[in-house]
């Protein structure tokens, strides 16, 4: 991949961002590529997250209002909520207000944080509000019995928001997770509790697997059929490989053109006086400005030849 490209990628995206996914000292198309099978990653996983939170929600619900024996469960003496649940009722109950609906059941849950739906499974709803471990038994009707443990319940779906919340939902980095498959298999098993239609469907669309055992190749065979590597050029002189070449004929590269190097994306001509080129037959050094952002360093070679094109920023 030509390092101009990749440079105007890393400045759309951010150093911080790709700089983690190239800590090894990759090549640009391997760090690009790492990047694009992440994104890819995230977005298979998108899907099974996304049937987890919406089964898991309307499953609580249904318990709820079966338990408080009203839909509006939140409000229910029966039920008692822990401060922090009551205080993300009420703004959710706000939100609401201020796009001028009316508060209902239906409304409320759908806008609940799965942060909500996942602190049910929270001691005080054995302890005090005395909604477990019964409503077990009801949220997960396909669960199998042995599983009925609320500490076990409360870690799986914790760890399934840590995945939805800081990772995937983020764009945060996830390629490197060891144990991406077993977390995959945990929301599976989460839905497949609550519904074997909804667990079948999930599985009919789901294409986590697909893309994890693919691995970074094809993308960096789809950023490389664009984009190419630099190819090293033979020239007749003592040299094997020369990043600099004479054109026979000035051109315009500022939108892009074919190079011997391959195609370049933008690029000043600069034209280098006689007194310069004679600084550099004096054994001088040049430097070139490219962009405002390139330093190239421009010199001749001890066989006489000019060579020694670096960049510095």
């Amino acid at each position: 991949m030509q390092e101009s490209f990749f440079t105007a990628l890393r400045y759309a995206l951010s150093q911080e961002r790709l700089e983690v996914y190239g800590s090894d000292g990759s090549i640009p198309s391997t760090v690009a590529a790492r990047y694009l099978l992440n994104m890819a990653l995230c977005e298979s996983l998108y899907s099974p997250l996304q049937l987890c939170e919406v089964a898991l929600r309307n499953s609580i619900h249904r318990e709820l209002t079966t338990f408080a024996g009203t839909e509006s469960w939140y409000d229910s003496p029966k039920l008692h909520l822990t401060p922090w649940a009551y205080e993300e009722v009420d703004r959710v109950k706000s939100k609401i207000e201020r796009a001028k609906k009316k508060i209902a059941p239906g409304r409320v849950v759908a806008e609940l944080q799965f942060g909500f739906w996942t602190s049910i499974f929270e001691a005080h709803y054995e302890e005090v509000a005395r909604f477990l471990p019964k409503g077990i038994k009801g949220v997960f009707r396909y669960m199998p019995k042995q599983l009925h443990n609320r500490h076990r319940i409360k870690r799986q779906l914790e760890q399934i928001r840590n995945l939805r919340n800081h990772r995937v939902f983020h764009h945060e980095r996830i390629i490197h997770w060891t144990d991406l498959e077993q977390q995959h298999e945990g929301i599976l098993q989460v839905i497949s509790w609550i519904s074997p239609e909804l667990s079948e469907m999930a599985k009919t669309l789901d294409r986590f697997l697909i893309v994890r055992r693919s691995g970074i190749k094809p993308w960096k065979n789809k950023l490389l059929s664009h984009w190419p590597e630099n190819e090293p050029l033979k020239t007749a002189s003592t040299h094997k490989i020369s990043n600099i070449h004479p054109v026979p004929a000035p051109f315009d590269a500022s939108n892009g053109t074919e190079t011997p190097f391959g195609h370049r994306w933008g690029g000043d001509i600069l034209e280098i006086t006689e007194e310069q080129l004679m600084a550099i037959q004096s054994g001088q050094t040049l430097l070139l400005d490219i962009q405002s952002e390139y330093v190239a360093f421009l010199k001749k070679s001890d066989d006489t030849n000019l060579k020694g094109l670096g960049y510095g920023g």
